[in-house]
């Protein structure tokens, strides 16, 4: 099904609603839980989002619900988005990241007429990629985007050098479904959770599982009484958790289910050898559980403090990971208890309600900032004028267009746009 069948609503400004376009790669439980606290906030919002993962099955009913949204499949075609955006008239535009060309061509196209924000979770590395997209950010990112949406510090380092200033970023772009975990916590009290460990993501070897199997089997011929471990995902490297005592491996979880695997868990373990983020920290914290987890997953600045609430340890380090797994199995009750409190009370910086609260708090700065008309629904936000003379390019759209295909675009066949398993066309009338 094509945009061509779908009745996007009334292109009429004066007093209506906010309108957000979203323009993502595959969706999640926890992007999700950001779509609809926009809905439930009365904003009108239209998502475009990439096909899934096969490694992330999510049950696209689920992860669609109550939201418009369209699949692309192969490769976006940025002529089709950009129809669906003509009907949709949005305010605003919050794209993923830059890497999707399609997304950066209808972005580039509304340049002075919608307020542009691109997601980002790239922490500064220093890698010959990143030095290289800073040589091309003055005609690829400053003429295609306003503003950036990240995570923290590591990658607002990134973004500065990218030649965007502080007062261009927006903070906090990843959440977990804060009110569903808490509950977890909410209910178990002060009562200890079980003596598990628990894993959840992709198993695959970005996220360590290699160092996982070793360090576990390290940790059980250690102690008289092991905890188990719980596994809940899937990929290629499942095998190398195969035959080992201990484990339950309950494949892929769907968003719903997730909180009960965490009920049913003492301490999150993620060794990963490297994650921007990593929502699934936030999650146990806000289900409560003490967090072992590398210093290269992003959340690890805000969200486990070392001896806190959990332990960081350095990425790759069976040894390293062996004694954090220890150094939690030996806590008294006392102090396991005082970890899940402490964890709750960090999570408390994120949620759905917070991640819409903070972009919507900033879209009149922003729109004033660049030069863009107050939108509809903010009263006396007015513009200050354009700071383009700093974040602006000469670049013709010749030369744009020639530097977007040096840096390269996504992969894929040919595809196009249909309408998600979530959503109905009612739903997008």
């Amino acid at each position: 099904m094509t945009d061509e069948t779908i009745d996007i609503g009334p292109r009429g400004r004066a007093g209506r609603p906010p309108r957000i376009a979203v323009l993502w790669s595959p969706l999640s439980g926890y992007m999700h839980s950001c779509m609809r606290a926009m809905v439930d906030e009365g904003i009108e919002v239209l998502v475009v989002h990439q096909q899934g993962d096969p490694n992330s099955p999510f049950d696209l009913d689920q992860v669609t619900d109550g939201i418009r949204a369209l699949q692309w499949f192969g490769t976006a075609d940025a002529d089709e988005i950009d129809r669906l955006l003509e009907d949709f008239d949005p305010d605003t535009i919050l794209a993923s990241s830059w890497n999707f060309g399609a997304y950066r061509k209808v972005c580039r196209a509304r340049r002075g007429k919608t307020l542009r924000i691109f997601g980002m979770d790239n922490q500064w590395l220093g890698t010959p990629k990143q030095w290289a997209g800073i040589a091309s950010a003055r005609f690829v990112l400053k003429p295609t985007y306003d503003g950036v949406y990240l995570c923290d510090e590591r990658q607002a380092n990134f973004a500065g050098r990218l030649g965007f200033p502080a007062e261009r970023l927006i903070w906090g772009i990843y959440t977990g479904d804060y009110p569903k975990f808490a509950a977890v916590a909410d209910e178990r009290g002060d009562e200890l959770p079980p003596r598990k460990f628990l894993f959840v993501g992709r198993l695959v070897p970005v996220k360590g599982i290699d160092v996982l199997a070793d360090a576990y089997r390290r940790y059980r011929e250690t102690v008289d009484d092991p905890w188990s471990l719980t596994i809940a995902g899937q990929g290629p490297d499942k095998h190398l958790l195969d035959g080992i005592d201990g484990i339950d491996h309950l494949g892929f979880v769907q968003p719903e289910d997730l909180p009960k695997v965490f009920a049913d868990a003492g301490c999150l373990v993620l060794p990963s050898r490297f994650e921007p983020w990593a929502v699934v920290i936030h999650e146990a914290t806000a289900a409560g559980l003490p967090v072992i987890c590398t210093r290269p997953c992003g959340a690890s600045t805000r969200l486990v403090l070392d001896s806190y609430n959990g332990a960081v340890v350095s990425a790759g380090d069976a040894d390293a990971l062996t004694g954090a797994l220890l150094r939690i199995h030996n806590a008294d009750d006392d102090t396991r208890r005082e970890m899940g409190h402490a964890s709750e009370m960090l999570a408390r910086q994120y949620s759905p309600k917070l991640w819409v609260d903070r972009l919507m708090r900033r879209i009149p700065e922003l729109r004033a900032l660049v030069g863009l008309t107050p939108t509809p629904w903010s009263e006396g936000a007015g513009a200050t004028g354009s700071d383009d003379g700093e974040l602006g390019s000469t670049a013709t759209e010749g030369t744009v267009d020639d530097v977007d295909e040096a840096v390269g675009d996504d992969v894929g066949v040919e595809g196009g746009l249909g309408v998600s398993p979530g959503t109905t066309p009612g739903d997008l009338a």
